[in-house]
């Protein structure tokens, strides 16, 4: 068990810190959730829900779940009379991790996607944790 630990730590350092923490402590646990980022970050427009489900040809609840995720994270702005989204970061930090994020992607999509999968099967295992009986 502890090897594969390790494993999952060397797989995380392949990444820059920026997107390692960017996947662990945000809103990026697919690659869906990738897919959806980049169409909006290469558009200045809204998109709603079944616009992005029928672009990237993905349901229509997996994009606004999606969608909804990544603006709670700060890295989409919800328009208030359409409910459609758009690319806008809230932090300088935030849009310079997405880039870095981006490139990782074109760049090592394979480090990308193990990292995701490693950071959901850690936050699954502190969750589980959580249920665990103790002896006092």
């Amino acid at each position: 068990m502890v090897g594969c630990l390790h494993a999952e730590q060397r797989r995380l350092d392949v990444l820059p810190a920026e997107v390692r923490d960017l996947i662990l402590n945000c809103c990026i646990d697919s690659v869906e959730s990738i897919e959806i980022l980049l169409l909006l970050r290469r558009s200045e427009a809204y998109w709603s829900s079944e616009a992005v489900a029928q672009r990237l040809g993905i349901a229509k609840q997996v994009a606004a779940t999606k969608l909804d995720a990544l603006a709670r994270g700060g890295l989409l702005l919800v328009g208030g009379d359409t409910g459609a989204y758009r690319y806008a970061p809230k932090r300088d930090v935030s849009r310079d991790a997405v880039d870095k994020l981006v490139a990782a992607y074109e760049e090592q999509r394979i480090a990308v996607i193990n990292t995701i999968y490693s950071a959901n099967l850690q936050r699954l295992r502190a969750f589980s944790n959580a249920f665990k009986l103790t002896k006092e």
